[in-house]
């Protein structure tokens, strides 16, 4: 997949592309839903399939106040698109100054002027251009004008619940991560890079993997089990989120470290990606080492016996 910034001085110039827009945050099931719309829209009509999103988030921009999180990074958003067969992803650098180009200008200059647009999809509720005054009704109008297909793809819904990035970030914080997995059509996961901590746990005979996690919305504070993900191999693990409480002060950081089962590889510096399956317990501050010893292979017993 071929990844490109698209800017106003941008020379980009493609032609005969298809095109789905949108954030994309969590590439949930209903953004695959859509995306695959325009994929087979785009065999079709013999058209580059295109998809085009915004980072940072527009709200990050307009409403900064609202602390929206991220459900994935932009690295892992473009993975999981890439998953999906998108040949091209453009992002946009959402400013300010982005934020004023009016919506004809935006389908104008950008959609059929830079990218040769011959047919876009969104989302029903989509809204561009200066101050959000672009709507699908817009949108199918400047289409008629500029001789290219307009989908407005109704939202996907679960039991009756529209899923939307949204609800699946409360899912998450909440600790609903099986509810939260319906949504997203796989397992909830945080992805990161591996780096050096202060050795504790191979100290106390259970190395962790100390992961600079990338997402914004992670799972609540306690002890998981999960599977973790090193290039294309998975492996039974258990994983802490929260402060250190048996060993740090009181900090507002959290944490997320994980014991890989049976696993002594050295993988400072690799991606590792954690998919939670069970909670198993909240975090505890332990008088002392046997003690946390003592509760870690308690957890272990379980990871194991939930793995068999």
């Amino acid at each position: 997949m071929k990844v490109i910034s698209l800017t106003g001085s941008s020379k980009l110039r493609l032609k005969n592309t298809c095109i789905a827009i949108g954030i994309f945050d969590g590439v949930h099931r209903g953004h695959r839903y859509l995306i695959n719309k325009m994929l087979q829209s785009a065999k079709r009509l013999g058209a580059k399939p295109v998809v085009i999103t915004f980072y940072p988030h527009p709200a990050h921009v307009l409403r900064p106040d609202l602390k929206l999180g991220y459900l994935t990074s932009l690295a892992e958003r473009f993975c999981r698109l890439k998953e999906l067969g998108v040949d091209t992803l453009l992002v946009v650098p959402f400013n300010r100054t982005f934020a004023r180009i009016p919506a004809q200008q935006f389908i104008k200059e950008i959609l059929v002027k830079k990218l040769g647009v011959r047919a876009v999809f969104v989302g029903e509720n989509f809204r561009f251009g200066k101050g959000r005054s672009g709507n699908t009704e817009l949108f199918q109008k400047l289409a008629s004008t500029y001789g290219f297909e307009m989908h407005a793809v109704p939202s996907l819904k679960l039991g009756g619940v529209v899923i939307s990035s949204t609800r699946i970030r409360e899912l998450v914080q909440a600790g609903k991560l099986k509810e939260a997995a319906r949504f997203l059509g796989r397992g909830v996961s945080v992805g990161g890079i591996v780096v050096k901590g202060r050795m504790r746990g191979r100290t106390l005979g259970f190395p962790t993997a100390n992961i600079d996690y990338e997402a914004d919305i992670i799972p609540a504070q306690g002890v998981y089990i999960v599977k973790a993900r090193l290039g294309n191999k998975e492996y039974p693990a258990i994983a802490n989120i929260g402060t250190r409480p048996s060993f740090e002060k009181q900090i507002a950081q959290l944490f997320l470290e994980v014991h890989i089962l049976d696993f002594s590889k050295n993988i400072y510096g690799k991606r590792l990606e954690v998919e939670f399956l069970k909670k198993i317990r909240n975090e505890k501050k332990f008088s002392g080492p046997q003690q946390l010893i003592a509760q870690i292979r308690k957890d272990e017993y379980l990871a194991r016996k939930y793995f068999h």
